[in-house]
């Protein structure tokens, strides 16, 4: 028997601690940069010990892996995001049109909560190798997602006739970006369902054949 089924409510308590720590490691990472935010100041931001933060994540990269995590799944639930309702809807639409902006909507939760910690370990990436390999992994990652996306329509052949599978997961790797999600909704101020409703038909347009399929209010609640 594992100690979290023996000590159930010791577990709990370090998970409690670990999503405390994260959640505030977080807001200081988007705040002042990751450079600038020390253990020291995370372990008093999270009101418990610097000694409690080095055992539970053992370094800060750790710990902005774990900011990353918790933020494209918007909590720390050990549920992946593929299983997770508001993607199985992405996942289990089979009209096309639906599907893509389902998924536009999908991204718009994540990037909600994603799009600045993105944004910390990207800069943060330029500095630092180890944090360089998770920004590498992070994009890959972002590409598989889209490759499951994308792959089926293809395979029914609902794509544009010029275009290639593989060029239409490049089009859509590039729109879902958390760079053109902070543009349109930070500089320029756009609510975040203005924003999925534009990357949906911007999807559509230019991947579909026909390019057309009307929104449904549906999926908006559907990934809430």
């Amino acid at each position: 028997m594992s100690d979290p089924d023996r000590f159930p409510r010791r577990a709990e308590q370090a998970r409690a601690t670990r999503r405390q720590v994260v959640t505030e490691a977080t807001r200081l990472f988007v705040a002042q940069g990751y450079a600038a935010t020390s253990i020291a100041s995370i372990a008093a931001a999270a009101g418990v010990a610097v000694q409690t933060v080095y055992a539970a994540f053992g370094n800060k990269r750790t710990i902005l892996a774990a900011a990353v995590d918790q933020a494209i799944a918007g909590d720390d639930r050990p549920v992946v995001v593929n299983d997770r309702d508001w993607m199985r809807f992405v996942l289990e639409s089979t009209e096309p049109a639906i599907r893509l902006r389902a998924y536009a909507h999908a991204v718009g939760r994540i990037h909600s909560g994603a799009a600045h910690v993105f944004r910390v370990l990207d800069v943060a990436s330029a500095s630092d190798p180890a944090l360089a390999e998770l920004w590498q992994e992070t994009m890959r990652r972002r590409r598989v997602g889209v490759t499951g996306v994308v792959t089926p329509i293809a395979e029914a052949g609902d794509l544009r006739d010029d275009l290639t599978t593989e060029e239409a997961i490049d089009v859509v790797w590039t729109l879902n970006g958390h760079d053109t999600y902070v543009n349109l909704v930070d500089h320029r101020h756009w609510t975040r369902e203005r924003y999925e409703d534009w990357l949906g038909d911007a999807l559509v347009a230019l991947l579909l054949a026909g390019g057309s399929g009307r929104r449904s209010s549906r999926m908006h609640r559907a990934v809430e």
